[in-house]
């Protein structure tokens, strides 16, 4: 596999970098506050050190990964894993064309999960993408209303441009393209519970931990990610991958 070679300029002690040529960093153990409510309260969530992609995966990385593993081309992958779209955008089925270090897209969850397993990994979990981004946000002194004002600019401006471009230690988590998780849909688990669809304000409320732009702009992460299927294939939805560190 090709792999990203990045130089890190992390201050402090919160992310470990890896030697020089690799395209990971160590996200260290340790404790956060959820900023969504998923089980009736705030709660403090534990997550064990592990190892993330530096940046999303490539469109040139996710050819490689076709080219060695054939059945995943766009004309060779069946139908019960895509909606129609998977890697249409493409020049050809193992040639991306254009824009070859961007991040991959109109890629399906059994897509991205099938690269970061044959690479040794796996999709990260969405605890584990969120306690990674409190981190990087301590890591660069992001306060809360910048934050927020990234977020918002996600969905309201051009993917693939960083709103946080001169900010190594943000991992490239925000202003380039959404990502597919390994529990993506966890926050459905309340199920009928939530009123997503009639745009409640009462069910936004109950799933904030705190009301302020911050925790609105997670619960709107948390809520797009929640409008896909394992099938979806999108132009703004990429991923990255995670590793046990051992």
């Amino acid at each position: 596999m090709i792999k990203r070679a990045r130089s890190l300029a992390l201050c402090g002690l919160l992310v470990t970098a890896l030697p020089a040529m690799s395209s990971q960093v160590v996200i260290p153990a340790g404790e956060f506050v959820s900023p969504v409510i998923l089980d009736q309260e705030i709660s403090r969530v534990w997550v064990d050190a592990f190892r993330l992609d530096v940046q999303p995966v490539t469109r040139n990385e996710f050819a490689d990964f076709v080219r060695k593993h054939p059945e995943w081309q766009r004309d060779r992958t069946p139908r019960i894993f895509h909606d129609g779209g998977y890697l249409t955008n493409w020049l050809s089925a193992v040639e991306p064309g254009s824009a070859e270090t961007a991040p991959v897209t109109q890629v399906s969850w059994f897509a991205a999960r099938a690269y970061c397993e044959a690479d040794g990994g796996s999709l990260p979990t969405l605890e584990q993408w969120e306690y990674a981004l409190s981190v990087q946000r301590q890591q660069a002194n992001l306060n809360d209303d910048d934050y927020a004002r990234e977020v918002f600019a996600w969905y309201t401006q051009t993917p693939f441009i960083s709103r946080a471009e001169d900010n190594e230690a943000m991992l490239g988590l925000l202003g380039q393209v959404n990502e597919w998780l390994e529990d993506y849909q966890l926050l459905l688990s309340n199920g009928e519970k939530i009123d997503f669809g009639g745009g409640s304000c009462g069910d936004t409320a109950r799933m904030l931990a705190n009301f302020d732009a911050a925790h609105y702009a997670t619960f709107l992460r948390y809520q797009s990610r929640s409008n896909y299927t394992p099938v979806t294939t999108t132009s703004t939805l990429g991923f990255r991958c995670a590793y046990p560190e051992e």
